[in-house]
């Protein structure tokens, strides 16, 4: 845990204030976003390692900016995203997931439900996909064969893998 800095994209900022609180005594560092401009403005100056997102997050929305972070050509790209949604339905549990959520939590959550998605989120061992499709962790949940034995695409997407992932944000 230590060495994270986190983003935290909320659109409650009193929520945002109190879990930023909870993070700094965890000796990680933490800033609290107040909408998408903000945030990008921060990460000019900053790089963060983990980020965590409201799916009501002032201007674009929370899943426009996950899809956004995971477009980037900064290090920000690869980091795990945490997706909070308040009313998790199949319709958005897939968008979140297809914009590139590495965890997703229900909102409003508890400090300790956080820290819990915080480790598990650091720990995650999936590679990150780059494609021009998808951008966001291996879904894959085993390796097998294509079906038929026939590979499809047309181009292989591009795999970062755990290791690789960890040298890029330790760099941040």
């Amino acid at each position: 845990m230590r060495g994270l800095h986190v983003l935290l994209a909320l659109k409650n900022t009193q929520a945002a204030e109190s879990l930023k609180d909870i993070l700094m005594r965890q000796q990680i560092s933490v800033f609290a976003a107040a909408n998408n401009r903000d945030a990008v403005e921060k990460m000019l100056d900053h790089s963060y390692n983990l980020i965590v997102i409201d799916e009501h997050f002032p201007d674009l929305g929370g899943i426009d900016f996950c899809r956004f972070l995971r477009l980037t050509n900064s290090p920000m790209a690869v980091a795990p995203i945490i997706f909070g949604l308040y009313e998790p339905d199949q319709k958005k549990v897939l968008q979140a997931r297809d914009a590139g959520a590495t965890k997703l939590v229900v909102m409003p959550f508890s400090a300790a439900s956080l820290m819990k998605a915080i480790e598990a989120a650091a720990m995650d061992p999936r590679a990150i996909v780059q494609h021009t499709s998808y951008n966001g962790p291996d879904r894959r949940t085993r390796k097998v064969p294509p079906p038929g034995g026939v590979e499809r695409r047309k181009t292989s997407p591009t795999l970062i893998d755990r290791a690789t992932q960890h040298r890029i944000l330790k760099s941040v």
